[in-house]
C-alpha cells in the first residue's frame, strides 16, 4: 500500500518556508561596536601579517616602538539612511570611530627581540582617550564623544601587535565637530608608575570617504583631526 503524506506535515514546510522568506526578507540588524571592531582586526591582521611577510626585520619600517592611527567616522550605511558621506552624519545617527594601536615588530632593541615584544611581554595596560570638541559653537562635544577607554584586563599581550579600540556615538547636537585621539601604555601596576610611560596621538587619519574633485579616493591624511558634520 502506497504511504499517504499527512496534510499536517505539508503545512508544516509550507509555513515553515513562509517564515525563511519573511527572515531573508528582514533587514539586518544594526552593526554594534564589537562588530566593527572585529572588523577592523581582520584588516589590521591582514596588513600585519603581508608587512611581515615581505620585509625583513632589520630594515623594515616604521622605526618607532608603536605608533597610533585612527579611522573613521564608519556608518552603516543602508537605503533609508545612513547616507554617504560617512563624515555628515544625521541628528540621532549612530557612528563609530576606530583606533589602532600598533606595537612595532620591526625594530630590534636586544638580539632577538623587538620594541613589540618587549612592551607586550610586560602585558601593560593601555588606555585610548578620544577628545571632541564642536567648532560651529566652539564648545565640548556630548559625553559619548569625549571618552577615556582604559584596557587593563588584558592590557597587551604578548604576541599581539596590533590593538583596535572603538568608540560608538549618536549625534545629538548640530554643528561641525573636530576628534583628536590620544593613547598611553602606562606602568604595570597600579597606579600605573611601574614602568616608563609612552604618550602618543593619532596624526596619521583614514578618511574612508572619496572627494569628488580634489583628492581622489579615501587615504590617509596627517597631522588634521577626525572632522565630522551633525545635521538635524
Amino acid at each position: 500500500m502506497a504511504a499517504v503524506r499527512k496534510p499536517e506535515l505539508t503545512m508544516h514546510k509550507g509555513m515553515a518556508g513562509a517564515a525563511a522568506e519573511v527572515a531573508e526578507a528582514a533587514p539586518p540588524a544594526a552593526p554594534t561596536a564589537q562588530d566593527i571592531q572585529a572588523e577592523l582586526e581582520a584588516r589590521v591582521k591582514s596588513a600585519l601579517d603581508e608587512a611581515m611577510a615581505r620585509a625583513a626585520p632589520e630594515i623594515a619600517e616604521p622605526a618607532g616602538w608603536w605608533n597610533v592611527y585612527a579611522i573613521g567616522p564608519i556608518q552603516p550605511i543602508a537605503v533609508n539612511g545612513p547616507l554617504l558621506p560617512h563624515q555628515v552624519i544625521r541628528v540621532g545617527e549612530t557612528a563609530f570611530v576606530g583606533t589602532i594601536l600598533f606595537l612595532n615588530p620591526f625594530l630590534l632593541v636586544a638580539p632577538g627581540m623587538s620594541a613589540a615584544q618587549v612592551l607586550a611581554n610586560f602585558a601593560l595596560p593601555y588606555e585610548v582617550r578620544y577628545q571632541t570638541g564642536n567648532v560651529t559653537s566652539w564648545s565640548i562635544g556630548q559625553a559619548d564623544m569625549n571618552v577615556v577607554h582604559l584596557h587593563n584586563a588584558p592590557g597587551l599581550v604578548p604576541g599581539t601587535f596590533a590593538y583596535v579600540d572603538v568608540l560608538a556615538f549618536t549625534g545629538l547636537t548640530p554643528g561641525l565637530y573636530e576628534m583628536n585621539i590620544s593613547a598611553r601604555i602606562l606602568g604595570a601596576a597600579p597606579p600605573f608608575v611601574n614602568a616608563p610611560q609612552f604618550a602618543g596621538y593619532a596624526r596619521a587619519v583614514a578618511d574612508i570617504d572619496p572627494d569628488l574633485f580634489i583628492s581622489g579616493p579615501p587615504g590617509m591624511q596627517f597631522d588634521v583631526p577626525i572632522r565630522f558634520q551633525v545635521y538635524p
